[in-house]
């Protein structure tokens, strides 16, 4: 009997310090097991040591599950089957229009969004269902048209080239300064002359992808392509990418602005999506229209990402559609917007609206209905 005291005594002291080396530590899979108890035992024997085994083990029938739908916190009221406004800017300037913020409104704009909670996600990311906006908080997404000089400007600055201060990327970047847990990001849709000042654009293309921003494709001539046959229209999206890449090889360009919001004719419709030019493909997962209405959840089934609603980002002669309207109609509840669970991996829903759930844009993503 002494010899088995002895012998449980140790094990003892090997499992504490087994436990103790992986105490904090979770594995990939979410599970974590708890060590069994030793059994008194005279004939008992000590394991061999074995530095992979003795980790967690798997395969114990005593595992502890973490179930992340137990995490997610439903006074939050999450919906992800809410709505996402796709904000349409284009240009920031000193005098406001319909299609111009002033730098002090776009400012506004920004400052309304962090203080009610919207979080910029990309438009990569939303094609995808790849939402990682924090819990209780709505994904928003912004795009700029045109690749105006204005949208991102150099300025020399005692002898220095700096961005402009009052230009998009400028405003968007003292706003990641200023609040460090806003997530900024925007998309940049291009044609043949990005952002002017030719001697800049390469500076401008790199700063762009080193920094968190997308860039699109706005087409070579900004024709209606409606009105273009399947050779002309992979010649308008194609030639573009391959400028934009030029400049940033690696980069992937997935998302299309449409010039004047028009659709080619169903007949060339997926040369919109997907062709080539000059050798070398393209693919488009998301293609936004002009639109007047915030966007459907990617989860949602009434989505349709070859044509994606968008919401002028304007207080000028918006037919009571523009942002401000849309925000006030989120806030006061006669529309529902997304509101994240926190878990990108988890999408949750009222079972009110359970029918209208794309499993296939969910995948292998674990539904939380409520």
């Amino acid at each position: 009997m002494k010899k088995a005291h002895l012998l449980l005594t140790v094990l003892s002291f090997v499992l504490l310090t087994s436990c103790s080396n992986i105490q904090g530590e979770v594995p990939s899979s979410g599970i974590v097991q708890e060590q069994e108890a030793p059994v008194e035992n005279e004939d008992i024997t000590l394991p061999e040591e074995n530095p992979v085994t003795n980790n967690v083990n798997k395969n114990n029938e005593d595992e502890v599950i973490i179930d992340p739908v137990s995490q997610i916190d439903l006074s939050l009221n999450p919906n992800e089957l809410g709505e996402i406004m796709i904000l349409m800017y284009h240009g920031i300037g000193d005098t406001e229009s319909d299609w111009q913020r002033t730098p002090e409104n776009f400012r506004k704009d920004l400052e309304y969004m962090y203080q009610n909670k919207y979080q910029m996600i990309s438009l990569n990311d939303y094609a995808k269902g790849e939402i990682k906006t924090k819990a209780g908080y709505t994904p928003i997404i912004l795009t700029f048209d045109d690749g105006r000089q204005n949208n991102f400007n150099y300025i020399e600055d005692n002898g220095q080239l700096v961005i402009d201060s009052d230009c998009a990327v400028g405003i968007l970047e003292e706003f990641k300064n200023k609040y460090s847990d806003f997530d900024v990001t925007a998309s940049f849709f291009l044609g043949t002359n990005p952002f002017g000042q030719k001697e800049y654009v390469n500076e401008k293309m790199n700063f762009l992808v080193d920094n968190g921003y997308d860039i699109g494709n706005h087409t070579y001539s900004h024709e209606k392509l409606e009105m273009l046959r399947s050779d002309d229209i992979q010649a308008e999206i194609g030639s573009v990418n391959n400028i934009i890449n030029s400049y940033v090889p690696d980069y992937k360009i997935e998302t299309l602005a449409l010039p004047h919001g028009s659709n080619p004719k169903d007949e060339y419709l997926d040369y919109m999506l997907e062709g080539s030019y000059e050798g070398k493909e393209y693919k488009n997962i998301a293609v936004l229209d002009v639109g007047w209405r915030p966007a459907y959840s990617p989860f949602d089934t009434m989505n349709n990402f070859k044509s994606l609603y968008r919401v002028t980002a304007s207080e000028i002669k918006v037919d009571n559609c523009g942002m401000y309207d849309y925000f006030k109609q989120f806030e006061a509840g006669s529309r529902e917007k997304f509101i994240s669970d926190g878990n990108s991996n988890v999408v949750t829903i009222p079972k009110k609206h359970e029918e209208y759930l794309n499993k296939e844009m969910t995948g292998e993503k674990i539904i939380n209905v409520y």
